[in-house]
């Protein structure tokens, strides 16, 4: 075996002293191939455009979507939202198309904060203007393959729901309420 190609035999030290090899080192093998990629040269291509405002690239970027200044509001807004503890107008659904919903009448944080503020503030502006770069992340989104995502509740009530039935009977009853009762929004 000691004269086998691509085979080092060694002798172990407390046989004989020192470790000896009878082929180089692994590491003198990765110093040289390293150094053989170190000398290819290298192409400089050109970075793609970015934004000046947020410096990320520009076919993401958002900040077309934003207020050049910034909204000018008396109101100080904390936000603490719990689905069981938020419901809004039936006149008024998610336009956070990429992410399920519990039911029709929950909204994520930054559409209640939008909501809440222009209500506040008693200017409809101030929610448009704070839910463009969340339609334009959905647009983009969409574009480049999500889906739209119904709330659960439309998805229970038209036979589209697709996973698993949960087992626990406090999941099912919350589901039964989804299509059931109007007035429960599930946590």
């Amino acid at each position: 075996m000691d004269n086998v190609p691509g085979f080092c035999s060694s002798v172990a030290p407390e046989e004989n002293g020192p470790e000896t090899r009878d082929c180089p080192s692994v590491e003198d093998g990765l110093v040289d191939a390293f150094g053989d990629l170190a000398a290819l040269p290298v192409e400089v291509g050109e970075r793609r455009p970015t934004c000046l405002r947020c410096r990320r690239p520009q076919k993401v970027c958002l900040c077309p979507f934003l207020p050049p200044q910034p909204l000018e509001v008396s109101t100080c807004l904390y936000v603490v939202q719990h689905p069981a503890e938020v419901q809004l107008n039936r006149t008024l659904s998610s336009q956070y198309v990429i992410r399920t919903q519990p039911s029709n009448i929950c909204l994520s944080t930054l559409e209640c904060a939008a909501v809440a503020l222009s209500i506040l503030e008693q200017n409809d502006d101030i929610q448009e203007v704070l839910l463009r770069p969340l339609k334009a992340l959905c647009s983009f989104q969409l574009q480049h393959g999500a889906q739209i995502h119904h709330s659960k509740e439309h998805l229970l009530k038209n036979g589209m729901y697709d996973k698993p039935m949960p087992k626990n009977k406090r999941k099912i009853k919350r589901m039964e309420k989804l299509v059931t009762d109007h007035n429960i929004c599930p946590r």
